[in-house]
C-alpha cells in the first residue's frame, strides 16, 4: 500500500547547520524542496545567542519551507544537554504554535542531536552527506553524537559509498539507504534564460571558438590550486571559467600563491557566485566540466560524489574530476581520474564538440535514472514502513547515556541546576518589575493600549 504522508504526518523539521541563508543550491536544498511539496517544511538553525527567544521567517526561494531560529549549541560539551534542553524547548514552541503534532524529523547536524532525541516525533531519518569520521579535528563527543543519531533514526540515508563505509564502521547500525547525490535533470538538460550579467564577459571568448572549461561551486580549501594554475599557464587556448564564491580563509600561503596566479591568467575569467537558475546556461555554453579536487583529503577522495557531477552531464558536458572513490559509479557520465597528470591529460581528449553519440547517450542515461524526483520515490518506499502511523514518540535517552558516557552525562546534568547568568538574572529581574507595574494597570486601560505597545509587552515578558 503506498504511503499516506498527509494522514500520517503534517510537517517536516529539518536539523540543519547554521548558514543555510548563504549555502548553494545543494543536497539539502533538493530533498527540502521535494518534502515541501508535500508537507510544511521548517529548516532549523541554531544561530541565536543564549536568552533570545526563537524567530521565524519564510524561505523567500522555497515555497511552504519555513526558517526556524534558535539558540546556537554550544562548542563546550559539557553544556550540550542544558542547551539541548533550551533548543527542544523552542523547537516544541514553534510545533505548538503551528499545531504540528506528527512531524517527522530529518537530520543533518551532530550538534542537534539532543532535541533530535528529546522531541517525539513519527519517525526519525539521518541524512548522511558527510563522513565526520574522515575529518580532521572532530572531537570525540561529537563523533558520539553522530553515533547516537544514527542509530536513533528510523531510516539512514548516505550521499555516498564512503559516507556508508564510515557509519558501518564505527556504529551498530546495518540497514542504510544508498542514494548518491543526484541532479534536477529537467533544469539542467536544457538551456535557460540568463538572468545575471556575466554572460556578456564570455562573449568575446565564444565569438572566437574558443574551447571553455567551467567549474562552479565553492572555491575554497578543497580545491587543487597548484594544479589549476598549472593547467592554465600549459593551456593558454583554452577559456578556464569559475563560478562561485571565493573563501581563501583556510587556504595556505601556498594555495593563496596559486590562486593570485590564476585570477591574473589573460585566459581565466572569475565570475563570482551566479544566480543558481543560470548554471544551466552557463554549462551550455561551454565544452567541458572540470573538478580539481584536491586528492590529499581523505574526507574528498573517500567520501567525495559532488551533485556539480552530474548536473554538468546532465547539461551534456564530458566531465573530468580528480579523485573521488564514490563518483567512479557514475563512470560514463564522469571520467575520474588518478592524478595530475592524467587530468591535465584529460582536459585535451574531453570536448562537448568531439563526443560522439554513444557517449551522449549513455550519460543522459546515467543523469535520468539520479533526477531527484527518482530518489525522492525511492527514499519513501524505504520510509513509509517505519514510520509509527498511532503515536509521536521520543527517542531512547538510555541510549544517549551510553554514547556519550555516564560521567559526561552528569557533567550535563550539573550544568542544568547551575545558576543563571547574571545578564540573564538582570533580565528576569527586569521583565518580573515591569510584569508587576502592568498587573497595577487598570485592565480597562490596558485594553486600550494601542496593538503595537500591546505587541510589545507579550514579546518582552515571553
Amino acid at each position: 500500500m503506498p504511503l499516506n504522508l498527509n494522514a500520517t504526518l503534517d510537517s517536516i523539521y529539518f536539523f540543519m547547520w547554521p548558514g543555510w541563508r548563504t549555502e548553494l543550491e545543494a543536497n539539502r536544498w533538493h530533498w527540502g524542496k521535494r518534502w515541501a511539496e508535500r508537507l510544511p517544511t521548517v529548516f532549523i538553525q541554531p544561530e541565536l545567542p543564549c536568552g533570545t527567544r526563537w524567530q521565524t521567517a519564510p524561505e523567500p526561494r522555497l515555497a511552504n519551507v519555513e526558517l526556524l531560529s534558535i539558540e546556537a549549541s554550544s562548542m563546550v560539551s559539557d553544556e550540550w544537554l542544558g542547551v539541548a534542553v533550551r533548543q527542544a524547548g523552542q523547537i516544541v514552541a514553534h510545533m505548538s504554535l503551528r499545531g504540528y503534532e506528527r512531524p517527522l524529523f530529518w537530520f543533518y547536524n551532530p550538534q542537534l542531536a539532543g532535541p533530535f532525541a528529546l522531541i517525539p516525533s513519527r519517525a526519525r531519518v539521518l541524512h548522511g552527506t558527510e563522513n565526520y569520521f574522515d575529518f580532521e579535528g572532530v572531537g570525540k563527543d561529537l563523533l558520539n553524537l553522530w553515533c547516537y543519531a544514527a542509530e536513533s533514526s528510523d531510516l539512514v540515508i548516505c550521499c555516498s559509498s564512503g559516507v556508508v563505509s564510515g557509519l558501518k564502521k564505527n556504529t551498530q547500525i546495518r540497514d542504510v539507504l544508498l542514494l548518491p547525490n543526484g541532479c534536477d535533470f529537467r533544469k539542467y538538460s536544457r538551456p535557460s534564460n540568463v538572468k545575471g550579467g556575466w554572460s556578456a564577459r564570455l562573449n568575446d571568448w565564444r565569438s572566437m571558438g574558443r574551447r571553455l572549461a567551467v567549474f562552479a561551486g565553492n572555491i575554497n580549501e578543497r580545491l587543487d590550486f597548484e594544479l589549476i594554475e598549472t593547467l592554465a599557464a600549459r593551456y593558454t587556448d583554452i577559456g578556464f571559467v569559475f563560478a562561485g564564491p571565493v573563501d581563501t580563509t583556510h587556504l595556505s600561503d601556498a594555495q593563496r600563491c596559486s590562486w593570485r596566479n590564476v585570477e591574473l591568467a589573460t585566459n581565466v575569467r572569475i565570475l563570482g557566485r551566479l544566480p543558481v537558475e543560470d548554471l544551466p546556461a552557463l554549462y551550455w555554453s561551454c565544452d567541458v566540466g572540470i573538478i580539481p579536487y584536491r586528492t590529499d583529503l581523505p574526507k574528498v577522495v573517500e567520501n567525495g560524489f559532488p551533485l556539480k557531477a552530474l548536473e554538468m552531464a546532465a547539461a551534456g558536458l564530458p566531465v573530468v574530476a580528480s579523485l573521488m572513490k564514490p563518483l567512479k559509479e557514475a563512470a560514463g557520465a564522469v571520467t575520474v581520474v588518478a592524478d595530475a597528470a592524467a587530468f591535465s591529460a584529460a582536459i585535451l581528449t574531453h570536448s562537448r564538440r568531439s563526443r560522439s553519440q554513444e557517449q551522449r547517450a549513455l550519460a543522459e542515461r546515467i543523469c535520468r535514472a539520479s533526477d531527484y524526483d527518482l530518489l525522492f520515490d525511492r527514499m519513501l518506499q524505504s520510509l513509509g514502513p517505519r514510520i509509527d502511523e498511532v503515536q509521536s514518540r521520543p527517542a531512547s535517552l538510555e541510549h544517549f547515556v551510553n554514547r556519550i558516557g555516564l560521567v559526561r552525562y552528569r557533567l550535563a546534568l550539573q550544568q542544568l541546576a547551575a545558576p543563571p547568568s547574571a545578564p540573564q538574572r538582570l533580565r528576569d529581574l527586569t521583565r518580573y518589575r515591569v510584569g508587576a507595574l502592568l498587573g497595577l494597570v487598570p485592565a480597562r486601560l490596558r485594553r486600550m493600549a494601542p496593538q503595537p505597545i500591546k505587541r510589545l509587552a507579550r514579546r518582552w515578558l515571553s
